[in-house]
């Protein structure tokens, strides 16, 4: 059943990576305004005349619940580092090993193939760069990429969704 969701996942090795971002603390219950901050990116891209480089992606910084919240940024890859201003943060997608799969399907089923993904990595004996600090998981480089263009594909059912976790730096592709 797991195969109907997520194609077999890989490791690759990756180079840094430019991208400008909003930062959200966001409940699961507030993800129309984190998704809504992807065209806000876009707009501000086109103001700055910059483009996008790559698909929009979240990245999660720390993990919530059903009753906690995100601490996550929604981002946007460019070619050159561009200046943000006291919304738009810049930053750097790091560099280095990752484990990747492609989630297939309605994004309300990511949580399937997020944790099929993270299972495969420890059964292959990968150290994803993740720590715990109390009860707060806090992860130096978790993605989900939005490969699928929002406007032309407007059944989620068809939606992919590239998701990557930055292995530590010992594990080599």
């Amino acid at each position: 059943m797991l195969k109907k969701y997520i194609t077999e996942p890989f490791v690759e090795e990756r180079t840094e990576q430019p991208y400008v971002g909003i930062s959200i603390l966001a409940g699961l219950s507030e993800w129309e305004e984190v998704n809504g901050l992807v065209g806000e990116l876009f707009e501000w891209l086109k103001m700055q005349g910059t483009k996008p480089a790559g698909a929009p992606f979240f990245r999660y910084w720390c993990m919530g619940d059903f009753e906690g919240k995100y601490k996550m940024e929604v981002g946007v890859p460019v070619k050159r580092m561009v200046a943000g201003d006291r919304r738009v943060v810049v930053g750097y997608i790091p560099g280095g090993s990752y484990v990747t799969a492609m989630h297939k399907g309605h994004p309300e089923n990511l949580d399937k193939s997020l944790a099929a993904l993270e299972q495969w990595a420890v059964q292959e004996g990968l150290e994803i760069d993740k720590r715990w600090e109390g009860d707060a998981e806090i992860w130096n480089g978790r993605f989900e990429f939005y490969v699928s263009d929002f406007e032309a594909e407007e059944d989620l059912n068809n939606w992919a969704i590239e998701i990557a976790f930055l292995l530590l730096g010992d594990d080599a592709a």
